[in-house]
């Protein structure tokens, strides 16, 4: 397989798997006689491997240490291994973040998003969207919604929303052009006061999954998600919300309910508010990386 349908069956992104490739020696697939990479079905278990180690909490530097040699045929200890891991392993540990995670978190706080960036890069070229949502952004936020409320801490979270909201259109646009005849997934949310991290996070674990979407900060207006579906097909809804929202008119009610695509809703709203959208046929997602992670496979 090329690595692009590699990609897309595990859900790691080219850039990763060159990392892995190059810098740890996890893989080794074969080339074309133009260079191209192709990978074998005994590559995609072990990217597989690869996967389950890191979701465990095993860093990307000690994973090798954990899979065969890739001379040998035999599965990873992954594969053979029943027994959950002790409290007490070493493998329990996460793996070496918090130097990023510090470096980051000064670059944020004296505004120099390049800096941030070189850091988030260093990350995203090593680890899938969901670690990274695990091990890197939830406790990113985590610290920076710790720091003393005032204008100091809103520059932060505003200059870090600004970020996420370029980093997001430059990704779209290069990834909608590869995927224009392609039904969408509408990814969207509530009006809230707050900073929309999680929908620009969503957005980002798309491109990183190669699901095609179409994005909108707000949806104000529940008949606007029929007229989206009448402009293109939708693969899905997703709503994202923070708030709780008044009741729905009877009208907007039969507008939810006509819906054709698979809708549902994720966010604080989900647990806050589900039985307004539940009673009209919305599914409730209380982890939307997971639901991403589904909806790929």
């Amino acid at each position: 397989m090329p690595i692009r349908d590699v990609s897309e069956r595990t859900g790691v992104n080219p850039v990763t798997l060159r990392a892995w490739e190059r810098r740890y020696g996890l893989i080794k697939p074969q080339r074309t006689h133009k260079g191209h990479r192709l990978y074998a079905p005994q590559d995609i278990e072990r990217i597989e491997q690869i996967q389950q180690w890191l979701a465990r909490g095993v860093s990307v530097g000690q994973v090798d240490k954990l899979l065969a040699p890739l001379n040998q045929t035999s599965p990873s200890p992954l594969k053979v291994t029943s027994q959950p891991l002790q409290p007490e392993s070493p493998l329990q540990a996460e793996p070496h973040w918090q130097p990023v995670l510090d470096e980051a978190l000064n670059a944020l706080k004296v505004g120099h998003l390049t800096r941030f960036d070189q850091s988030l890069n260093q990350v995203s070229a090593i680890y899938p969207a969901a670690l990274l949502m695990r091990f890197f952004w939830q406790p990113l936020l985590h610290q920076l919604y710790l720091e003393p409320e005032g204008a100091r801490r809103q520059l932060i979270l505003l200059q870090l929303e600004s970020y996420l909201r370029n980093r997001v259109g430059a990704r779209l646009t290069h990834r909608n052009m590869q995927s224009k005849d392609q039904k969408r997934l509408l990814l969207s949310h509530l009006p809230s006061q707050q900073p929309k991290f999680d929908l620009w996070l969503a957005a980002l674990t798309c491109t990183d999954l190669n699901i095609p979407i179409t994005l909108l900060d707000d949806m104000p207006d529940w008949s606007l998600l029929h007229l989206i579906d009448q402009q293109q097909p939708l693969s899905g809804i997703l709503l994202l919300g923070h708030d709780k929202i008044r009741a729905l008119k009877p009208s907007e009610q039969q507008l939810l309910q006509a819906l054709e695509p698979s809708c549902w809703l994720a966010g604080p709203i989900a647990q806050i508010q589900p039985e307004q959208f539940e009673s009209n046929g919305w599914q409730i997602s209380h982890d939307w990386v997971e639901l991403l992670g589904d909806l790929r496979q």
